[in-house]
Parts: structure tokens; C-alpha cells; sequence
């Protein structure tokens, strides 16, 4: 009989909540692992790969993937035969928070490639993805204090935060870029005002408004802080020229270049952000541009 009640008291305790362990931040940023991963523990500076998906948050219930467990080991709605809440609260998996999703990469062929620079994903959230290890998932909630200033933040009417729900599939330290060295005596300037060098010649015929380009690039600021690398993130970046939605300075830079070419491009603000904060550069900032053209359709 003793044994018959040890044995009820365990499948009681296997079917009560499983409440997870709540991670806060100095920011305020909180987060709690769904599952813990056994690969390599990501770290600040890393290159990641991440799949997730994003909800704007409306109320202040079911932040957090809390479960309940039935005498099987299951996941259910009921405990006992009896209605409990809400017995997984995943919310991927609730049809009534969907129309809250404001990204995901569910459909994306591949993960997201970012660096954990805290500039690269929506603010708040890079510090809550470092110390993951590759194969765990986490919920991270940012609360409404946070300036947004980069990320679905920006394109979000006012509301009490959000929540992420991250897969670290990969983490690895990136590659060390830095400015190329060339002579300054060599630089050119179109009438624009953009100065360039052609730092190695490419073949065929050059870039033009009708064309699809590949290419990869790292950009400055004029004292050499580094803002943003394809390079680092091993993700060339492809786009129709002539469709305005990239800087004026690249698009003229890269109709002096052919497939293969690589070329610096000092940006004045005119023909790079103006005066608008971008990410780490500042407002009437001139940059300046490592470019090579990887491919020409």
C-alpha cells in the first residue's frame, strides 16, 4: 500500500505545472529557457544562426512556456479528467496569437544570420540570445521601457513590449574585418561627390540599372568604426539596382564596377543616410564602403 502511494505522489508531481526558471536583466529585458541546447555557448561578438518568431504583446498572461503534464508524460489540457488552464502555453502553437506576430522566420529557406553586437536584431533582444547554447530555445520578453531604435520596433504602433521566441542553431566567433589600405592619393570624385578607388579591376561589362548585383561589403565611419559587415555575416547581399532602396552613394559606386571588382567609396551624408540615426551611425555622418561585386545578372 505504502508503495501504491509513493507511486501515486510521483505521477502528481509529474502532472503539476513545470514552471520555468525567470533570467532578469539590468535592462529589464527578461527571458527563460524552453529547452537548454548542447552546442557551443553563443557569446557576445558572435556570429549566429536563429531561427524565431516575434509577438507584439497585448496583456500581461502566458508570457512563458508553461506546461502541464498528465500520468503519461503528456502534454494535455486536462489533469485528473479535469479542465485545468491552458495546459501548453507555446504560443506558435495558439491560433489566437497570431494576428500579434510581427516577424518570424518560419518561412525563410534559411535561419538569420546576425551578430550579437547588440545593433544587428531588435534592440534588447542580443543580450538575452548570448550565453545560449546551440540546440535551446528561449522566451524573451522586452518590456515597453526600451527604445526600439532598430528592428520590428520601428514599424510597431505603441504597445507593452514584445515577445521572442529564439532557436540558437549555431554560434561561432566571425571574421575580423577591417578597413582596406589603399592610396589616398589615388581617389577619384564623380560629380556627386562620392570619392572612390578601384582596388581591383573586374571583367565584362559594368553594372547597370537593369541589373541584379551580388556583392559584399563593409562599412565605416570616417574614423574606421566598423557599422555593419556581409563580410562578418557570410550572407552576400543581393538587390535590383535602380529600385531605391539602396543609398545613392553604393548604387552610383557600383556602376563604376564589373563583375569582380572591388572598389572603396567615401559617402558624403547626401549620398549615404543624411541626417538620420541608422543603427550606429550617426545622423550627417560620411561613410565609406568596402564593395566587391560578386555577381551580375
Amino acid at each position: 500500500m505504502k508503495k501504491i502511494f509513493v507511486l501515486i505522489l510521483l505521477l502528481f508531481v509529474a502532472g503539476c505545472s513545470k514552471k520555468p526558471d525567470i533570467v532578469t536583466l539590468k535592462s529589464g529585458v527578461k527571458y527563460a529557457d524552453d529547452t537548454v541546447g548542447t552546442g557551443v555557448q553563443s557569446k557576445f561578438g558572435d556570429l549566429v544562426n536563429i531561427q524565431f518568431t516575434g509577438w507584439k504583446i497585448q496583456d500581461s498572461t502566458d508570457f512563458y512556456n508553461i506546461y502541464k503534464i498528465n500520468l503519461f508524460g503528456l502534454y494535455t489540457k486536462k489533469l485528473f479528467f479535469k479542465d485545468t488552464s491552458v495546459a501548453f502555453k507555446d504560443w506558435s502553437k495558439d491560433s489566437s496569437k497570431m494576428h500579434f506576430i510581427f516577424g518570424t522566420t518560419k518561412f525563410r529557406a534559411e535561419p538569420l544570420k546576425i551578430i550579437l553586437n547588440g545593433q544587428s536584431f531588435i534592440k534588447g533582444s542580443e543580450e538575452a540570445i548570448a550565453g545560449m547554447r546551440a540546440g535551446g530555445t528561449r522566451t524573451i520578453i522586452l518590456p515597453a521601457t526600451i527604445p526600439y531604435a532598430h528592428g520590428a520596433g520601428d514599424r510597431q504602433p505603441p504597445h507593452p513590449g514584445f515577445k521572442l521566441q529564439v532557436k540558437l542553431v549555431s554560434a561561432k566567433t566571425p571574421v575580423e574585418v577591417k578597413p582596406w589600405v589603399v592610396d589616398t592619393t589615388n581617389y577619384l570624385t564623380t560629380k556627386d561627390g562620392l570619392r572612390y578607388i578601384i582596388v581591383q579591376a573586374g571583367t565584362g561589362p559594368k553594372v547597370a540599372d537593369t541589373n541584379i548585383v551580388t556583392i559584399n561589403y563593409s562599412g565605416f565611419l570616417i574614423d574606421g568604426n566598423k557599422f555593419d559587415s556581409s563580410v562578418q555575416r557570410e550572407e552576400p547581399l543581393t538587390f535590383k539596382v535602380g529600385m531605391g532602396n539602396i543609398i545613392k552613394g553604393m548604387v552610383e559606386g557600383l556602376k563604376l564596377l564589373n563583375k569582380g571588382a572591388k572598389a572603396k567609396l567615401i559617402m558624403p551624408p547626401s549620398l549615404a543616410y543624411g541626417a538620420r540615426q541608422v543603427v550606429n551611425v550617426p545622423p550627417n555622418s560620411t561613410v565609406v564602403f568596402d564593395v566587391e561585386v560578386v555577381d551580375i545578372k
